[in-house]
């Protein structure tokens, strides 16, 4: 019943409108970050401007981009009451954990190429076309980041996992904001409450200075020297733990909030 559920929401939201707003999330702001950087940056190495391709607006706007691939149109069901006619047919715990699967689905794939698409243009692509110019080390530091302990691996291995990571994160913010929709039910403060613990998580660790711990530096660790990879699964194992706790209440309380 689930995997069903799970196929007929999948094959309702991929429709011509949905596809062209997730292809304007993953592929606006690079574009729009590489033609700020080509010229007014030095880059020694094809990773730099990868790098750089994932600095400023993600990094800032990254729970806002999960949010929309999704979560938003669970907003239009509940104006509608359409949960109240579903629950006639099917369970009501089937058809919100599809919505959550669906979600988690859908945030991890575009989250994913939102980074992905990026590195392949950064490292195979470009170097091809030869916009940006690379300069000589000259002795000259290379600021090593956070994941680039994954390089030994091979420079595509590193580019899958590391996105990977930031389609895990983008995820799980995903699943925080559909979850407080569902328990909320009021789509303006459920919708802004990652954002919000975002901002203010990243201004409290790096307040306390404890930047390594700082959301946005561990999910793009891109301002920040390189850290031990451990941790990075501090703020996300807060995270998750968080989503525990609301998906529990959640499963005590959907009865009572959905009569």
């Amino acid at each position: 019943m689930l995997g069903h559920q799970i196929k007929v929401e999948l094959n309702r939201i991929l429709n011509g409108k949905q596809i062209i707003k997730w292809l304007l999330l993953i592929f606006v702001f690079p574009t729009i970050q590489f033609f700020l950087i080509k010229d007014n940056y030095v880059f020694y190495r094809q990773l730099d401007l990868f790098l750089r391709l994932n600095s400023n607006f993600v990094p800032l706007l990254f729970p806002i981009l999960v949010v929309l691939v999704y979560t938003t149109e669970f907003v239009g069901e509940q104006k509608n009451n359409f949960i109240q006619y579903t629950r006639i047919r099917i369970p009501l715990s089937t058809y919100l954990l599809s919505k959550l699967t669906t979600n988690a689905i859908l945030s991890f794939i575009i989250a994913f190429f939102i980074t992905f698409i990026p590195f392949v243009f950064a490292m195979y692509i470009e170097p091809f076309l030869g916009i940006v110019k690379l300069y000589p080390t000259e002795g000259n530091p290379i600021p090593y980041t956070t994941f680039e302990q994954l390089l030994f691996l091979g420079n595509l291995p590193y580019g899958i996992i590391y996105s990977l990571w930031v389609g895990l994160n983008g995820m799980m913010y995903a699943t925080m904001a559909l979850l407080l929709l569902m328990i909320l039910e009021k789509p303006f403060i459920a919708l802004s409450i990652p954002f919000i613990y975002y901002l203010m998580t990243n201004y409290i660790t790096q307040a306390l200075g404890y930047d390594q711990f700082s959301p946005s530096y561990t999910i793009f660790p891109f301002s920040i020297a390189q850290q031990p990879m451990w941790t990075v699964f501090i703020p996300f194992s807060i995270l998750f733990i968080i989503l525990v706790i609301l998906g529990f209440y959640l499963k005590e309380t959907m009865y009572i909030r959905y009569e």
